[in-house]
C-alpha cells in the first residue's frame, strides 16, 4: 500500500471514530474543528484553532474575531488523542495522521 493511500485510509478511519467519541462539549468542539467533522456537535462551534507560545491552544468560534476560548496545552491534547488511537489498537499511520493534524494548527 502506498503512503498516499495509507494516509487517506488513516484519516477516514480516525475521522469516523472521532465523530462518534462521546466526550465533554469543549473536547467535542475541538475534535470537530481539528478533524473537519460535519455536522458539528456543539453550538457555538469552534471555527479555528491557534497555537500561542508554541504550546497553548486557543479557539475562535463562528462569528468571533478573536481567539478567546482557551482549549488547553498542546502536549495534553496530543497525549489524549494518541491514547485514544492506542486504545483502539490502531497503528503508525493513524498516529501520524493525528500528530500531523496537531502540527497543522497555526501559530499566532
Amino acid at each position: 500500500m502506498d503512503t498516499g493511500h495509507a494516509t487517506v485510509v488513516a484519516s477516514q478511519r480516525m475521522r469516523h471514530h472521532f465523530s462518534r467519541l462521546q466526550t465533554a462539549p469543549q473536547l467535542a468542539a475541538v475534535l470537530d474543528c481539528l478533524f473537519d467533522l460535519e455536522p458539528r456537535r456543539t453550538s457555538p462551534a469552534f471555527e479555528e484553532l491557534a497555537l500561542v507560545d508554541g504550546r497553548l491552544i486557543f479557539a475562535r468560534t463562528s462569528g468571533d474575531t478573536t481567539f478567546r476560548h482557551y482549549v488547553g496545552r498542546r502536549e495534553e491534547l496530543a497525549c489524549n488523542l494518541i491514547g485514544f488511537v492506542e486504545h483502539l489498537g490502531f497503528g503508525t499511520s493513524e498516529r501520524e495522521y493525528v500528530l500531523d493534524r496537531l502540527d497543522a494548527i497555526p501559530t499566532l
